[in-house]
């Protein structure tokens, strides 16, 4: 029951609501097997919620129980979401190729729904480029030159690319909750860009997809970026 319970607030955008739930989820499991698919999404919860060094235990936990059960179908995005983390504590190299190994066996896998979220996960990289939400320290650069070289020119270019793909495989499953997330993504790529009517345009189908859903959290979220422009 709490996991469904997480479920719905991971939906709708509530990712504190959700940890929490997911938390007792994991408590209450009668089955290790059972306890990991909660797991799976504390991890993407505390990722979601910018909670990254609590995300990398729990995601690490499925990636050891996909490896000694062979349970690859959860183990596989636990590994590319892992990806995101490891780019975050400043493995940017390590942790990217992890992201695309894993959005490349999705794709080969047909396994839409992870498709779409690696894919969110590759944009939220490229973004944060972008509009340099993320500071790095000198330090880290130091470590990362040759991927700052490789993927800071183009980082825009590429952060639009995944955001259409991710809005292609979320139309192609029905996924209208999914499509939101990108297009209210895609609009923040356009602001930071200096592109505001192509940004108004991206967070008014944004709003028009999640009320449908009645995904509030996100939705408050489009509104106030439309608010803002």
């Amino acid at each position: 029951m709490q996991y469904v319970i997480g479920l719905g607030y991971f939906i709708d955008g509530d990712f504190p609501s959700g940890i929490e739930a997911f938390n007792k989820a994991i408590q209450t499991a009668q089955d290790p097997f059972y306890s990991q698919f909660p797991r799976l999404l504390l991890g993407i919860s505390y990722g979601q919620n910018s909670q990254f060094q609590e995300a990398k235990k729990p995601l690490e936990e499925a990636v050891s129980y996909s490896e000694d059960f062979g349970c690859e179908s959860l183990g596989i995005l636990a590994r590319g979401l892992l990806g995101l983390v490891y780019i975050v504590e400043g493995q940017m190299g390590q942790g990217l190729k992890m992201i695309e190994e894993t959005l490349r066996a999705s794709y080969e896998n047909h396994r839409k729904v992870c498709c779409a979220m690696v894919e969110h996960a590759l944009r939220q990289v490229y973004l944060q480029i972008v509009d340099k939400s993320a500071p790095v320290s000198l330090t880290t650069m130091a470590k990362n030159v040759g991927f700052i070289l490789k993927n800071v020119p183009s980082a825009g270019k590429k952060a639009e690319e995944h955001f259409n793909k991710a809005i292609e495989v979320a139309k192609e499953i029905g996924a209208k909750g999914v499509q939101g997330q990108p297009y209210l993504d895609l609009g923040r790529l356009h602001k930071a860009k200096g592109r505001s009517d192509q940004a108004r345009g991206c967070f008014i189908e944004a709003a028009e997809i999640l009320e449908e859903c009645e995904s509030e959290v996100f939705l408050k979220q489009a509104n106030e970026a439309l608010a803002y422009l």
